[in-house]
């Protein structure tokens, strides 16, 4: 019999049926043969008297018909029971065995449903999916691969098994997370690639978007730096880098601690650089911080006929954004800098903002297909960057907030880096971006950091605040890490 997976069904929904088809087949099967011999042995008693009167006289006939009587007595008894009494004794024996199997049948049915309930309220529980960096998609259960190569992509209870299957090579292999599913190597069911963990973790998909050269590579680069070094002692959490194959992440972190700046993303696909973050005990929760090239959200690109960002179904599956501000890409503002500072050290991005998040709302609005006033539902972290540029920390940075804020708590913190940012746009005449983005999303918290610290001059980056706004959207989505950060008092 073939099946849709690669296993064999399991005895409760299969072989316990066939079973019991050839326990009544059988019985019954067996008194049709008595039936019929009876009845042959019958009619050869018959023909015997027959024979004995025609050919061997009378009274050679009256001497045999005491064994005719014996044997059509003993065949018609045998007929009788075998055709009324062994019948019902036959269908009495099979209502009882498919009663007490169908008990069984009760039991394995109620313990498979107990067994996907729990399975699935753990996923829930846990956040249990996957962003696979290659296709974008997001699933929960990956394709799951037994030691002989074949492929199960429906590995969970039913009717192959509750607890384990049995594939078709005879290995049985476990079909939940909670016994060990997640031990057999898994792929992406969209696209094949290889998936580190068996799927057994959180999953947490964050792009990063910003203008061409606002910093975008630096941040994603730098808090991971930051993450890696501190997340463990000050946070709690243990950071461990998932090499995709796909980032550039060592390379970037080498260039970065040597003073030197990552070369300029020109990938037009999200790419996904990938890490756990995760307090002890807890399920591993997979963080994807996504670069991609500023000149995706360029307008005049758009307006060409460019496509590459409506292929980015990263979006669709994205939990939370970063939005990268470059101060400089304010015309007034860096009007106003560049009187005191050589502004192209800074290496500044010349689109201007509003013309961005036009490009990037309108391009959420399509993939998710809502109206032109309707609300997005994420939270999106906006990110003032290059806070190392003379002036602007006094502004809207640290020290402009402990100096703003009447008391030194998160939330008042948090409104007062609101309300200098705000006033900062609507200063250098961004009123309308400030309109737009808030308008747009669900939560639009500002913060401002310096990824670097200081512009290139060959000593190492130290970057600043930027795990800020970082973790005020972990909090938001990570229960586990909000739990962790929130222990630390942070």
């Amino acid at each position: 019999m073939k099946h849709s997976q690669p296993a064999q069904l399991s005895y409760f929904f299969h072989g316990g049926f066939i079973d019991l088809s050839q326990v009544i087949g059988g019985a019954f099967g067996h008194c049709g043969d008595i039936i019929s011999r009876s009845a042959e042995g019958i009619a050869g008693a018959w023909g015997n008297l027959r024979e004995k009167f025609r050919y061997d006289g009378f009274w050679s006939g009256l001497l045999s018909l005491p064994l005719f009587i014996g044997k059509f007595s003993f065949y018609l008894v045998r007929l009788i029971a075998t055709a009324v009494i062994t019948p019902l004794i036959c269908f009495s024996l099979t209502i009882f065995q498919m009663t007490l199997l169908l008990a069984f049948f009760s039991v394995a049915l109620v313990f498979f449903g107990l067994i996907i309930l729990l399975d699935r309220i753990y996923c829930a529980i846990n956040a249990i999916a996957t962003h696979c960096p290659v296709c974008q998609n997001k699933f929960i259960l990956p394709v799951y691969v037994c030691s002989c190569g074949r492929k199960h992509d429906r590995l969970r209870p039913g009717v192959y098994g509750i607890l384990y299957r049995r594939c078709d090579c005879g290995n049985k292999i476990p079909t939940t997370f909670f016994n060990g599913r997640h031990k057999l190597s898994a792929l992406c069911p969209h696209c094949q690639n290889n998936i580190k963990g068996g799927g057994l973790h959180a999953s947490w998909c964050i792009p990063v978007v910003g203008g061409p050269s606002s910093g975008k590579t630096c941040y994603i680069n730098m808090t991971m730096m930051s993450l890696e070094r501190r997340a463990l002692s000050e946070y709690g959490l243990r950071f461990e880098y998932e090499n995709n194959g796909l980032d550039e992440y060592k390379d970037n972190s080498d260039r970065l601690s040597r003073g030197y700046l990552p070369e300029k993303t020109t990938d037009n696909r999200l790419r996904y650089y990938q890490f756990n973050l995760t307090p002890k005990g807890a399920t591993r929760q997979q963080i994807s911080l996504c670069d991609v090239a500023g000149e995706l959200f360029d307008v005049t690109n758009i307006a060409l006929g460019g496509n590459a960002i409506k292929t980015q179904i990263g979006f669709r599956y994205a939990n939370a954004f970063i939005l990268i501000i470059d101060p400089l890409s304010i015309s007034k503002y860096r009007d106003e800098v560049s009187k005191t500072t050589s502004v192209n050290q800074y290496k500044g991005s010349a689109q201007p903002i509003d013309e961005m998040v036009d490009a990037f709302i309108n391009t959420l609005q399509n993939m998710f297909s809502i109206k032109a006033n309707d609300l997005l539902s994420s939270d999106v972290a906006v990110v003032i960057a290059k806070a190392d540029i003379p002036g602007l920390n006094d502004k809207i940075g640290e020290s402009a907030v402990m100096k703003n804020a009447p008391s030194h708590d998160l939330k008042t913190r948090y409104k007062t880096q609101n309300e200098l940012c705000e006033k900062f746009l609507r200063e250098y005449n961004e009123e309308s971006f400030l309109i737009n983005l808030k308008s747009r999303f669900k939560g639009v918290q500002f913060f401002t950091c310096s990824a670097l610290g200081h512009i290139e001059n060959g000593q190492p980056f130290v970057a600043s605040k930027v795990e800020e706004p970082f973790f005020w959207l972990m909090k938001k989505k990570s229960k586990v890490i909000e739990k962790a950060i929130k222990s630390r008092g942070k």
